[in-house]
């Protein structure tokens, strides 16, 4: 390694050695706090056991039955040539890829030993004629994948070049975009794959990630969207499968045709919901170990850990009556001793460190200090009339849904309420829904060549139906839907629109997709109406006409110019910077000051760069709709250039794995129900590498619905410090309760 590990990542090391190398699961979570170094630990451990992966690519030897059995193709004996058996001389390894931690760590001989002997090529076998040899298929033993959002996959690539001294560079392939290779057999030429989710989703098929669909019968759950064992069918019906798999290329993309070494989820919380896509695609890889990253793995409720437990094939409760039973039971019953439960489970498979927890009595990371304000925002009178009114129509439809009993069956819509109440608190215009940056005149064209009743169906399918994204399981940022029908977050669904795969990420749909077949309401309502004009029916309308003046985009909010006050005094002033080595200020050059701006929409963002445009602020963008190439650019570009000073996120595009400490100041301009993901991304800033220290400003507005959203992500702390045996209290705080929204609509 090029870089010294710290002892926090030393420690980390050892640990995540004993468990590849223990008899059960193979793998398990690292848990640390955003800005810990979980990506240094893991590079470390590739290089630990590159002899043993290199032998794995090598000869296959290291394949386990039990690992591999989800793969009915791996139960023939495979015809392979002596050519692609060929070893390489495994001594031709640079002798530098031994980490030089191994006196610190005490590593045992058969973890720090080296291997010089040659792998002997194993013989040519040939398969007995069977009806169930017919063509057997080679699955070529490849190296370490690992798996992460977009936004974080080039800094993936730096990092393992980076870290690694030039003797014992590790080879790396970024597999992702539309010249992507087809060959299996070139991604095993590779110490490293990197990908993202997406690209597992659309290359991985079902068939491989269906595990147990008859366990979860058994536990009342549709078998199409269950894990951890096979359903058997009738024999004619499984022919017909095989005739169906065999002419539809069932085998999947390249990164399903191999036998991966070892797989990494960089922020694995992408599969805490086992229902999706994308985490049946990631439980449906094959592999011999497995790794969960994640600063975050339990966001909403104890149900996150099942989807980790599936992936690391974690026994016996990677199977959903054990997890329900030995687990989510056991809480309900008694939230104290089921924690505890929880807490000697994951202590088996689970490593978490914050930033708050000592080493040998001192801290395991010495950072600039953090500064959290709660900046209350008041409202203007005009802006107070129209949250009030749009307030007390919510508050009445809730309560009919309370008085009819049918909360339950309306939740998605109760979540579009406060959706609303949520967007007016940042600035009325976003309650329009407008969408015009969305709306592209080939998706119009698209529109206008469907019928007209199909149109109609989209239309009220994105105004009227259950509202929730088919991807990220919440209610829909800036929501289009599909000529399929279903309905997702813009930013969810851009990757599959963006990639080589275009099909609809909404498990078993499997319809073809592109960025033409996906609508926002906006461009239905113009492909049905030519001569559209803004609908004087819209909420403004509901106010005084002097009020209305507040829906234009040309109205500053009481957000808008809060946060562009603080910028600008922020701007105005310099920083000193910090040694690495302590916390005490020692005077050193001057830098300019930068902030983040968080928002969980993008129309917020559009309006502000209006602001900051207007105040001659020089800002870059970061944004789900953005490609590779160009959030790259936009990050680099505000980590070196001292005169952007301002970097505009959205919550969802940028809280995942960027490194952004040139910036000292954090803006938050909205509360998400989710307390961790606005932690994940004030970690932008205050992480490994920060010398100066960090202030966070977090909006919310004065007597709305944002105060009482506060008190509940409060209780979301205490279910997961309860989980994690973090706080001495106790809770079981999972989705939104009844009592929940009858707080938030205040009934």
């Amino acid at each position: 390694m090029s870089v010294s590990l710290l002892k926090h990542q030393k420690m980390a090391l050892a640990w995540m050695l004993s468990k590849e190398n223990s008899s059960h699961c193979l793998g398990g979570i690292l848990a640390d706090d955003q800005g810990l170094g979980k990506t240094i630990s893991t590079i470390a451990l590739m290089q630990k056991e590159r002899v043993k992966q290199s032998r794995f690519m090598t000869s296959g030897s290291y394949c386990t039955t039990s690992v591999l059995s989800i793969d009915d193709d791996d139960d023939v004996v495979i015809v392979m040539d002596k050519k692609e058996l060929k070893a390489e001389p495994l001594n031709k390894l640079h002798d530098s890829t031994q980490l030089d931690v191994a006196n610190s760590l005490k590593f045992s001989d058969r973890q720090s030993g080296t291997v010089t002997d040659c792998v002997e090529p194993r013989k040519k076998t040939r398969a007995k004629p069977s009806v169930s040899t017919l063509g057997p298929k080679i699955r070529p033993a490849a190296g370490t994948l690992v798996v992460c959002p977009a936004s974080v996959l080039r800094q993936w690539a730096n990092e393992l070049s980076a870290k690694v001294m030039e003797g014992a560079k590790l080879s790396v392939l970024v597999y992702h975009g539309g010249s992507r290779t087809r060959d299996p057999n070139e991604l095993a030429k590779y110490d490293v794959v990197v990908t993202t989710y997406m690209t597992v989703a659309n290359e991985v098929p079902k068939e491989n990630s269906d595990d147990d669909k008859k366990d979860s019968e058994m536990s009342g759950i549709c078998p199409e969207l269950c894990v951890g064992g096979k359903r058997k069918r009738p024999k004619k019906m499984q022919s017909k499968a095989k005739k169906k798999n065999k002419s539809s290329n069932s085998d999947g993309g390249p990164l399903a045709r191999v036998r991966w070494f070892r797989v990494v989820l960089d922020e694995a919380q992408t599969i805490k919901n086992y229902r999706t896509q994308v985490s049946r695609a990631c439980r449906g890889l094959r592999a011999e170990r497995r790794w969960c990253l994640s600063g975050t793995p339990i966001q909403n409720k104890i149900d996150d850990l099942y989807s980790y437990f599936c992936f690391l094939k974690y026994e016996p409760y990677s199977k959903f009556s054990s997890f329900k039973y030995m687990i989510k039971d056991q809480i309900s019953k008694d939230s104290v001793r089921g924690y505890k439960k929880l807490q000697a489970i994951l202590r088996i498979v689970l490593l978490r460190r914050t930033k708050e927890t000592l080493i040998d009595g001192e801290p395991i990371l010495k950072l600039p200090a953090k500064t959290i304000q709660l900046s209350k925002i008041y409202f203007t009178p005009e802006e107070r009339a129209f949250y009030l009114t749009l307030e007390e129509g919510s508050r009445q439809k809730f309560k009919a849904y309370d008085a009819a009993g049918t909360i339950k069956e309306n939740y998605a819509n109760i979540l579009v309420l406060l959706l609303r109440l949520r967007q007016a608190c940042d600035h009325p215009l976003l309650f329009k829904g407008q969408e015009s940056d969305l709306i592209d005149n080939n998706s119009i064209e698209m529109a206008k060549q469907l019928p007209k009743e199909t149109v109609t169906d989209l239309l009220e399918k994105l105004e009227r139906g259950p509202a929730i994204c088919s991807i990220c399981s919440d209610p829909p940022e800036d929501a289009v839907v599909a000529t399929c029908g279903h309905v997702f977050c813009y930013q969810c669904v851009h990757d599959s629109l963006t990639g080589d795969v275009h099909v609809c990420p909404y498990p078993f749909c499997g319809k073809k997709l592109s960025v033409r077949s996906v609508f926002t309401a906006a461009v239905l309502k113009l492909s049905i109406l030519p001569k559209l004009e803004i609908d004087k029916k819209t909420s403004c309308s509901t106010v005084d006409d002097e009020a209305s003046s507040i829906c234009d985009s040309s109205y500053i909010s009481s957000k808008i110019r809060e946060a562009v006050g603080i910028l600008k005094s922020i701007i105005k002033t310099r920083a000193i910077t910090m040694g690495d080595d302590t916390t005490e200020s020692i005077p050193s050059e001057e830098a300019p000051v930068k902030a983040i701006v968080f928002s969980q929409w993008t129309g917020m963002l559009d309006l502000m760069e209006l602001s900051l445009n207007s105040n001659n602020i020089q800002f870059r963008r970061l944004d789900g709709a953005m490609c590779l190439n160009l959030r790259e650019k936009g990050v680099n570009e505000f980590q070196t250039d001292p005169e952007v000073r301002v970097m505009l996120m959205s919550l969802k595009a940028g809280n995942l794995g960027l490194n952004m400490v040139a910036a000292s100041h954090v803006i938050m301009l909205d509360p998400w129900w989710n307390p961790y993901a606005e932690d994940q991304a004030v970690d932008r800033a205050h992480r490994i590498g920060q010398t100066c220290p960090v202030t966070v400003s977090r909006f919310t507005v004065k007597d709305t619905v944002e105060d009482r959203i506060l008190a509940l992500q409060e209780k979301k702390r205490t279910m997961v410090q309860s989980a994690f045996g973090e706080d001495g209290s106790s809770g079981n705080a999972t989705r939104l309760t009844v009592e929940d929204l009858r707080y938030l609509f205040m009934v």
